[in-house]
């Protein structure tokens, strides 16, 4: 390796990685996996698993330019801006991260800082290692050259020139640059529709079961480029002298077998509210916005409702209440079943449900002197179990015994005539339950 400074940084927070293969950039706390990568290959599934520490929920802002032969690949995720030449990419606007591909040509600079006005600092050399920087500029060395390229004089033999190139330009210079690929995870912006192709040749379609539609009598036939037939490559379609189409070599009817009064038929097309029932979301990359490709459009959504709604119900199998084997009657006169729990008090509040079906009955109790929640009972099977919630405390009185206070937050069995006080004037005596119906 040369001991030649390729790049130089600002003094910062940013954990920063430069080898021959790239540079990585990431926040200040991913310093020790910054400096893992550096006996790694930079490929994009490699630098994302190890900044995740394999958890993608804990991705942290990041941006990677890896060398691949003549392309730089660029990953940037957060508030960090990558600049290859004249291609700028950052990902202020990805859910995961935004990708983008960007030619490297002798000399090019890549840049790599945060969004914002540039830190103000030295600027250090640096050949190759781990530091920390508030951005980092790099002049990647391409492979087979060991040193800056200079221009070369132009050979004697001038070559042809390229395709499109300006008279006067210079040999091998193309009329555009090449193309950019920019692959942004989150939001695309929406591909242009493609025109639809040009219609057959009246000559390619003779023997179909559907008669061609060719051009109108006493026109010239028109090229798959819209140019008319005869005109010269690139000319305007006003350029081309009139040619007259030529004669058929075979009659133009119908086989016997197809009548032309019978036109082919179309399967019925779906309501375009329903999906297909085998519908699943297409691969990433095949036109999802998220970059695991499972994201639908709210169209698809409101599809697949309406298809789940065409379907009939099917009654999911649910056990049914357990018969109560006994109940609370209240000094109020109103007798409450104990099937799995109930909740007495004031204003009492569920704290744990553990399931649709361990869902509480609550039971509101007028009383000043009797907590929010005052008492917690449950029935399993044909146990039955008393827990006092409250701050002014609950009596048990059982029968030829004294009344005994409740110790709170444990379970107490109890069972049929045995009184629960919750207040002056207000207990809950308990009782077998009553017959129901159904």
């Amino acid at each position: 390796m040369s001991t030649d400074p390729v790049a130089t940084y600002r003094p910062g927070e940013l954990a920063t990685l430069l080898t021959d293969q790239g540079v990585v950039v990431c926040a200040p706390d991913r310093l020790a996996e910054v400096a893992a990568l550096r006996e790694r290959d930079l490929e994009a599934p490699t630098v994302v698993e190890v900044l995740s520490r394999g958890d993608l929920r804990a991705l942290p802002e990041f941006a990677v330019v890896r060398l691949d032969g003549a392309e730089a690949r660029i990953l940037v995720r957060g508030a960090l801006a990558v600049r290859v030449a004249d291609v700028e990419v950052d990902g202020r606007d990805a859910t995961m991260w935004t990708e983008a591909t960007a030619p490297v040509a002798p000399g090019v600079v890549v840049d790599i800082a945060p969004l914002g006005p540039p830190s103000a600092g030295p600027e250090l050399p640096l050949v190759a290692g781990v530091v920390r920087s508030a951005g980092i500029t790099w002049r990647p060395t391409l492979a087979g050259t060991t040193e800056r390229p200079t221009p070369q004089p132009a050979p004697a033999a001038a070559p042809v020139a390229a395709l499109g190139a300006a008279p006067g330009a210079a040999p091998g210079a193309a009329e555009h640059p090449p193309a950019t690929e920019y692959t942004v995870v989150r939001a695309p912006r929406p591909a242009a529709p493609a025109s639809p192709p040009a219609p057959p040749a009246p000559a390619s379609s003779i023997g179909a079961t559907t008669p061609p539609v060719g051009p109108p009598a006493g026109r010239p036939a028109s090229s798959p480029t819209g140019t008319p037939a005869g005109a010269p490559l690139g000319a305007p379609p006003s350029a081309a002298p009139f040619a007259p189409p030529a004669p058929p070599t075979a009659p133009p009817s119908a086989p016997p077998s197809a009548p032309p009064s019978a036109p082919p038929s179309a399967p019925p097309s779906a309501p375009p509210s329903a999906p297909p029932p085998a519908w699943q979301p297409g691969p990433a990359g095949a036109g999802s916005a998220e970059h695991d490709g499972r994201t639908i459009t709210p169209a698809q959504l409101q599809a697949l409702r309406a298809a789940n709604a065409a379907q009939p119900a099917v009654p999911s199998p649910q056990a049914s209440a357990p018969r109560a084997v006994v109940a609370l009657a209240l000094s109020t006169g109103r007798v409450v079943p104990v099937r799995r729990r109930v909740l007495i008090g004031r204003s009492p509040r569920i704290q744990q449900v553990g399931g649709s079906q361990n869902l509480p009955a609550l039971v509101t109790l007028d009383d000043p002197y009797v907590s929010s929640t005052h008492l917690e009972v449950t029935a399993e099977g044909a146990r039955v179990s008393v827990t006092d919630l409250s701050t002014n405390g609950t009596l048990l009185a059982r029968q030829g015994r004294l009344p005994q206070p409740l110790e709170p937050g444990v379970a107490t069995e109890i069972a049929v005539g045995d009184v629960l006080t919750l207040s002056k004037g207000l207990t809950a005596s308990v009782v077998p339950a009553p017959d129901e119906v159904g």
